[in-house]
């Protein structure tokens, strides 16, 4: 079975992009929120190139810094960052580390591999020109004035990605609220996005759907009632209808397939 991974650009995606350029080019803060599993945090981190970056920033040893980097590094200039569920008093430390890693590894890299001569900035976030901070809710208020201060200091844009409702716990704070410019509302896919992206899945695991073949199109219509246009649903249930696939040495995805992978699964409100 082909496990190449997919990102699937979906409308909600390019929404999510333009929201972000649009924040970079006026310097805002925006808030970017809705339903868990609709795709926030994935989008933000392909956006980012996040899991790429993390792997570069990751070295041990000052002897390590930017050795495996390659020219992409210099293009990174947003650092992503999940809100800690305790001891978030650290969290400006934090965050002016990762900008600070950024900032070496680029800096290396211009050194081993162009040649250029070696100099470091003392501003942690001199090329950084977004800071996504995901699960915003759980910070209080004393959390948010230290977003604040990087904000108001550093003149670099931000978007704090939650759950819904957060625009409104954010409006109590007036001194924070009036920074924010842009807020996004991150839906649901389509049905016709899930159609699509159902093909990548089925081609993931080595099949192709075939709508006109009714056993097909029925699994499909089964999908999406069960996950309504939930990304993360949609993985976690391949996940298990792969697992069944295997252990019944089948080769086809139907209604029963579909059935008995959601009955693997633990499924709250979507």
């Amino acid at each position: 079975m082909n496990k190449t991974p997919y990102f699937i650009e979906t409308k909600e995606y390019k929404r999510f992009v333009e929201f972000c350029q649009a924040c970079i080019k006026y310097k805002y803060i925006g808030i970017c929120y809705g339903l868990p599993g609709v795709g926030k945090t994935l989008s933000a981190k392909q956006y980012s190139n996040w899991n790429w970056v993390e792997k570069q920033i990751d070295y041990k040893k000052s002897e390590e810094i930017g050795m495996n980097a390659d020219e992409k590094i210099l293009e990174a200039k947003t650092i992503f960052y999940t809100a800690p569920a305790i001891r978030a008093t650290k969290m400006t430390n934090e965050i002016d580390m990762i900008g600070g890693k950024m900032g070496m590894v680029k800096s290396m890299y211009r050194v081993l591999q162009l040649g250029a001569e070696e100099k470091y900035s003392t501003n942690v976030y001199e090329e950084i020109d977004l800071i996504i901070i995901d699960e915003i809710d759980r910070l209080k208020v004393q959390h948010l004035e230290q977003l604040r201060d990087i904000y108001d200091q550093k003149d670099v844009a931000m978007i704090f990605i939650g759950m819904p409702g957060i625009e409104k716990r954010l409006a109590r704070y007036p001194q924070l609220y009036s920074r924010i410019g842009f807020a996004h509302e991150f839906d649901r896919l389509s049905k016709d996005e899930i159609h699509h992206i159902l093909e990548y899945k089925w081609e993931e695991l080595g099949l192709s759907v075939q709508l006109e073949d009714f056993a097909n199109y029925e699994a499909v219509t089964s999908i999406i009632k069960i996950t309504s246009g939930n990304f993360r649903l949609i993985q976690r249930l391949f996940t298990q209808i792969e697992r069944i696939l295997e252990i019944n040495n089948l080769e086809t995805i139907t209604t029963e397939v579909v059935e008995a992978a959601r009955d693997s699964l633990v499924i709250g409100v979507k």
